[in-house]
C-alpha cells in the first residue's frame, strides 16, 4: 500500500465515521508512538510476564539516549502466570540469547506481530488509525502491517486461525471495546517471545487520556492453554505531534518527515536466503505463481 492509497483511505474513513464515536486521529497526520516495548502491568492482579531480573533489556532507544550496549529481550520464566511449556519456552530463548544468538522479532522475517504484541511495535515508528462507520485500520508504518477491526456483534463462525484473527469492535461512549478471537499459534505475546495457543482471546479497550494527548489501551488476555490465569496489561501511546513539538522531525529516526507525508511506504522485501544465515528465521518466499 502506498502511502497515497493510505491517505485516500483515510480520507474516506475518516469523512464517515460515527459522529458520536471517539476520534483517534483528529488529523489527517495523527499518529501514535508507544511509550515503551513492555507492557505496563495493571493496578493489581496477574500481569503480564517481566523482564529477567539477571538480564534487564537494552532497548534501540536506550542505547540511542545513553550510548549502552543494546540487548535481545529476556523474559522472566517464573513469571506465575505461565503454564509450564510456556515457561519452559522462554527459559529456552533465554538461553539461545546468552549463547549468542539473535532473537529477532515478527517483523524482521517479514511477519505479522499478530495480537497483543501489535501494541508494542510503534517506538520510532508510528501507528495510525483509520475510524470508519464498519471497520476501523490501524495500520504499523512498519512494513505496513495492517489489523481490520469490524464494528459487529459477533464473530464470523467460519473464521479459521490466522495472523489477526477476527476482530469485532463496538463504541462503549468514549471507549473502543475490541474483541479478538481465531488467531493463529505462529506470534508471540510480546518481545520476550512468551508463547500462546489457538485459544487465545483478546479484549482491548481504547481511550484518550490527558486531554487527548496519550492514547491508553488496557489489555485483557485469557488462554488456558498457555496461562495458569486470565491476566492484564496496560500500554499507552503517544501523538505524533507531540513528539514533533519537543525534537526537530528530521531528527527522529525512521520518522516521516513532512515532505514525505504522515505515512510512509515501508517494505519488507523478500529475500532467497535465510536471515543472517539463520535458517529458522528464513523470511517467507513466493515460490509459486499466483495465477
Amino acid at each position: 500500500m502506498t502511502r497515497f492509497a493510505a491517505l485516500a483511505i483515510a480520507a474516506v474513513f475518516c469523512a464517515t465515521a460515527a459522529a458520536a464515536a471517539p476520534v483517534f486521529s483528529p488529523t489527517s497526520s495523527t499518529g501514535w508512538y508507544a511509550y515503551s516495548r513492555l507492557f505496563i502491568p495493571p493496578p493489581s492482579g496477574p500481569g503480564p510476564v517481566r523482564p529477567e531480573p539477571a538480564h534487564p533489556l537494552v532497548s534501540n532507544d536506550e542505547f540511542r539516549e545513553s550510548g549502552k550496549q543494546p540487548t535481545f529481550p529476556m523474559g522472566d520464566p517464573e513469571s506465575p502466570i505461565l503454564q509450564p511449556w510456556a515457561a519452559d519456552s522462554i527459559q529456552k530463548n533465554n538461553a539461545r540469547i546468552l549463547a549468542g544468538k539473535p532473537a529477532y522479532s515478527m517483523h524482521a522475517t517479514c511477519r505479522p506481530t499478530g495480537v497483543p504484541m501489535f501494541h508494542l511495535i510503534p517506538m520510532t515508528i508510528p501507528m495510525y488509525i483509520v475510524q470508519g462507520p464498519r471497520e476501523v485500520l490501524m495500520i504499523l508504518e512498519d512494513f505496513a502491517d495492517v489489523r481490520h477491526i469490524y464494528l459487529t456483534d459477533k464473530h464470523r463462525p467460519d473464521a479459521k486461525p490466522s495472523w489477526y484473527g477476527d476482530s469485532i469492535g463496538h463504541y462503549e461512549g468514549d471507549m473502543l471495546v475490541v474483541d479478538t478471537i481465531g488467531l493463529n499459534d505462529k506470534t508471540f505475546i510480546d518481545q520476550f517471545m512468551t508463547p500462546h495457543t489457538t485459544q487465545l482471546h483478546v479484549v482491548e479497550r481504547f481511550h484518550l487520556i490527558d486531554g487527548g494527548k496519550v492514547l491508553e489501551v488496557n489489555i485483557h488476555v485469557e488462554d488456558p492453554g498457555a496461562f495458569k490465569t486470565p491476566w492484564d496489561a496496560i500500554q499507552r501511546f503517544r501523538q505524533f505531534e507531540q513528539i514533533a513539538a519537543k525534537k526537530p522531525v528530521a531528527s527522529l529516526a525512521l520518522l516521516a518527515t513532512p515532505d514525505e507525508g504522515p505515512l510512509i511506504e515501508a517494505i519488507c522485501a523478500e529475500n532467497p536466503n535465510s536471515l543472517m544465515g539463520l535458517s529458522d528465521l528464513a523470511v517467507p518466499q513466493t515460490t509459486a505463481p499466483d495465477f
